[in-house]
């Protein structure tokens, strides 16, 4: 038979918390095994006039635009021959316009929305200014002359990458499609302009590694009791009870007890708390 045993925790120094929501990933394939979800394209340019957005695979491989490099990957730029700039791009597109448009949206309103990872980037030209290398999130939609997936920089955000291998992290707030229903898709990904510069077109490369897009969830993260929780529930509690899984909290397992025990996590201050064993 089963007993119930009432025990005080002596907590180290814990901050009561809430298990918040675990974040939702929004970049897939992330290891390029193939080119599934991802999208290279370019937009040529000739006399600062816009001509055309081509794209993989029919304007060029995509095992041209992207190789795998060390441990991680390399995205590269492109010439045609013809244009004075090309905007190159790698991004997946996630769905962000208002209910009833052709691209409704995933998101709600306050989602964060989070890409990061590792990078940095080679610049090759006579003059390399004013080239354009970085990572971003844009939110792409109409704008006032009703132009169809027009930046929207209010809701956008960029970041260089350098020569040096570096983390990166942006983030943008959604915003409200009833403010504002002008909304098609955000993007996550990279970009590298270059421009012809009297002899030569400049060229670029971003090196990137450990690539991540999701929603946050609610709050600064995952936790309980002031420990953070990974993808599958576990916490490190470290010499308070060790490893434990909060997935069915209250009800959580501590490794230590080969068990479960009953664990409220208002019940958790700095200065104790108290739980329900199971006795077998």
């Amino acid at each position: 038979m089963r007993n119930k045993i009432t025990t005080t925790l002596l907590s180290m120094g814990l901050l009561a918390s809430s298990i918040v929501s675990a974040n939702t990933t929004l970049l897939t394939n992330t290891e390029f095994d193939g080119f599934d979800g991802w999208i290279a394209g370019s937009n040529k340019f000739l006399a600062g006039n816009w001509q055309a957005f081509v794209s993989a695979p029919d304007a060029y491989p995509f095992e041209d635009r992207v190789k795998p490099t060390g441990d991680g990957f390399t995205f590269y730029s492109w010439d045609d021959g013809t244009s004075d700039t090309l905007e190159n791009y790698l991004f997946q597109e996630f769905f962000a316009g208002p209910a009833g448009s052709s691209t409704p949206s995933i998101f709600s309103t306050g989602d964060v929305i989070v890409f990061k990872g590792t990078a940095s980037a080679t610049r090759t030209g006579a003059n390399t200014d004013d080239m354009v290398v970085r990572a971003f999130i844009k939110v792409l939609g109409y704008n006032e002359l009703g132009w169809a997936f027009q930046i929207k920089q209010a809701y956008s955000a960029f970041q260089p990458i350098g020569a040096n291998l570096e983390a990166f992290e942006l983030s943008i707030t959604f915003p409200d499609l009833a403010v504002d229903d002008s909304l098609q898709v955000v993007q996550l990904g990279f970009e590298i302009t270059n421009s012809f510069d009297g002899t030569a077109m400049d060229s670029g490369t971003i090196y990137f590694e450990n690539l991540e897009g999701y929603v946050a969830g609610d709050g600064s993260g995952t936790t309980w009791a002031g420990y953070s929780v990974d993808e599958n529930g576990w916490a490190d509690t470290g010499s308070w009870m060790g490893w434990v899984n909060v997935t069915n909290a209250p009800w959580i397992i501590v490794v230590n007890l080969g068990g479960y025990a009953y664990v409220p996590e208002a019940s958790v201050t700095s200065s104790g708390g108290w739980c329900y064993i199971i006795n077998q």
